[in-house]
């Protein structure tokens, strides 16, 4: 070939390689600007779906859902070759892949997520609890599927590289973010739901499910002492009380019933095993479970096949559904039960009626739910109290703990492993055997230094407690309130023991009270350390507890909380990130 005639050649291929990228780039721009708005319309009919879910509008949700999903289908750039290429670009590329995967994204929980969700809610409106059950073992399949397809959207997502994107893309990352974050627990939840209450509740065969109702006016880690036991008899969906029995049942006992977690035995001795109110001192459910359905077969003969916990802030989510109930104490709303239960009764009632009312409280709490509660609303209340841990489940088939085991109702220690390798959990135990809860102010906070040559991270957790007691309280107050000091406590005072487990492998590094180092008992529990601190507070007193850890190795630590369930949200405990530095 000649030079002239070689030189035409390489030109016009340079031309037409040219002329190929620019058209692919005006391709592939037209497409990214039809993609940004036909994103922008699924963002908005995304939020709009979430507001008419949270409002119980089911079918306004669903139309919202079906223009969400055809607004992000009509994207459809994930078989497009030219896009894929393009995603290869620096930079743009980056991008070009976000579009693609939120796109999809929200296409796929339209329609592999929200589509059975949606079936299953329209079924269960306004049926009764037979039929709910009915309904939820016939969709277990379809809604573990709902609950992968969240998964697998969740997994596309985090393998993207957010760093180079634009504002308008990163602001769909970010709608794709919030939709996973309402969706998540909604799946993940409803396939639990349809994996464990059809047999739990006698679809199969009759079951037995004993409730153990924490009183937390009294701290105990996983929420409060276990004061009433109420037996359940469920078959085919239906559900009767059948047996309620208080703490007054059960004879304290000189040996364990069971053996007892070592750690937390040497943190608190062995009551755990020897008095029944002291049950839920173990962070470990499965442990608590177990001695209460012991305690119970002891005392009735009968072996139950599960046991749940509640609080009486479950028992005003229940409340807000069936409305309110009649009870010897009077008639019971959602805003004023805890105060009834856990306050009034302990100023002017004698131990005995204070008993007689809780437990007679709870009955008719638990009779309305499982004669009157709407499925659908009752899920939606129930909400909070369960991220908060404030229900808690065991069962003794194994296969069905197995599924309960992974789940956020498998109680204090197995909430501290879900919540990831940096999670630490701070515990609270009264120390006076009063009711003292309701007066008690606690504020928690985090804080991380590096100031090790090894590169470790301290860790500092602040625990403010404070008491609204007036000054009079030790007169002022009976005893089943005060305690009357007969557990080390002068009478009048608040006493919370504190402990806080860390995550595997982590070191002591000391404990101060109001800036000073005081002692504290460090034990091992399991792989995780847990140290533990009673602190005694005068009414009207404040005082500051932090706890000091080392990491086990180098690296950014980014510590997470979990904590008892408490009668209010804890406050914000300042915290000064450089003590640790100033004491090491």
């Amino acid at each position: 070939m000649r030079p002239r005639r070689l030189r035409r050649l390489i030109t016009a291929s340079i031309i037409a390689v040219v002329l190929l990228a620019a058209v692919a780039v005006l391709y592939v721009g037209v497409r990214a600007v039809q993609a940004r708005e036909y994103l922008a319309a699924a963002a908005d009919a995304a939020a709009q779906a979430s507001a008419l879910l949270a409002g119980g509008d089911v079918d306004g949700a669903e139309t919202a859902i079906a223009a969400m999903t055809d607004h992000a289908a009509r994207v459809d750039v994930g078989a497009d070759p030219v896009w894929r290429l393009a995603e290869t670009v620096p930079g743009a590329g980056a991008n070009l892949a976000a579009v693609r995967i939120v796109s999809d994204g929200l296409a796929h929980l339209g329609g592999d997520t929200a589509v059975p969700l949606l079936s299953v809610a329209r079924e269960l409106r306004g049926v009764d609890s037979a039929r709910a059950i009915e309904v939820l073992a016939a969709s277990v399949d379809d809604l573990a599927g709902a609950d992968d397809a969240v998964g697998a959207v969740r997994d596309e997502l985090a393998g993207l590289d957010r760093s180079a994107l634009i504002p308008e893309v990163s602001g769909g990352v970010d709608t794709l973010d919030r939709v996973l974050a309402e969706a998540g627990p909604l799946t993940e939840g409803a396939a639990e739901a349809a994996a464990l209450l059809p047999p739990l509740l006698g679809i199969d065969e009759p079951r037995t499910v004993l409730v153990a109702v924490q009183n937390t006016a009294e701290l105990r880690t996983g929420g409060g002492i276990t004061g009433t036991f109420i037996q359940l008899d469920a078959e085919g969906g239906r559900v009767a009380v059948t047996g309620i029995r208080d703490s007054s049942s059960f004879a304290p006992v000189a040996e364990p019933l069971l053996p007892l977690r070592a750690g937390e035995q040497r943190s608190f001795g062995d009551g755990i095993g020897r008095f029944v109110q002291d049950a839920s001192m173990t962070a470990d459910f499965t442990l608590t479970a177990r001695l209460a359905s012991t305690w119970w077969e002891s005392a009735t003969g009968v072996v139950p096949d599960a046991v749940v916990s509640v609080d009486p802030l479950v028992m005003a989510a229940v409340l807000r559904v069936t409305g309110s109930v009649d009870s010897i104490a009077g008639t019971l709303t959602a805003d004023d039960i805890v105060d009834r239960l856990l306050v009034t009764p302990y100023l002017s009632s004698t131990p005995e009626e204070q008993s007689d009312q809780f437990a007679d409280a709870a009955t008719a709490v638990f009779t309305a739910l499982v004669e009157r509660a709407d499925v659908l609303g009752l899920a939606e209340s129930l909400r909070a109290p369960l991220a908060e841990g404030r229900v808690s489940l065991w069962s003794a088939r194994p296969a069905e703990q197995e599924i309960i085991s992974r789940s956020a109702l498998a109680g204090p220690l197995a909430r501290q492993e879900q919540a990831g390798d940096d999670a630490f959990a701070v515990y609270f135990n009264d120390a006076t055997g009063g009711k003292l809860t309701p007066y008690l102010s606690v504020g928690l906070g985090v804080a991380t230094t590096t100031c090790r040559p090894d590169g470790r991270e301290d860790v500092s957790i602040a625990v403010d407690l404070g008491s609204a007691l007036p000054t009079d309280a030790a007169t002022a107050f009976p005893v089943s309130v005060t305690g009357g000091g007969l557990f080390g406590a002068a009478v009048g005072d608040i006493a919370p023991t504190v402990t806080v487990v860390t995550p595997p492998g982590w070191l002591p590094g000391g404990v101060s009270l109001d800036g000073d180092l005081v002692a504290s008992v460090a034990v091992e529990d399991g792989e995780r350390l847990a140290v533990t601190r009673r602190t005694d507070l005068a009414p009207g007193r404040s005082r500051t507890l932090v706890f000091r850890f080392i990491a086990p190795d180098g690296g950014d630590v980014e510590p997470v909380l979990i904590h008892t369930p408490l009668l209010t949200e804890p406050g914000a405990a300042r915290v000064a990130a450089a003590e640790p530095c100033a004491s090491s």
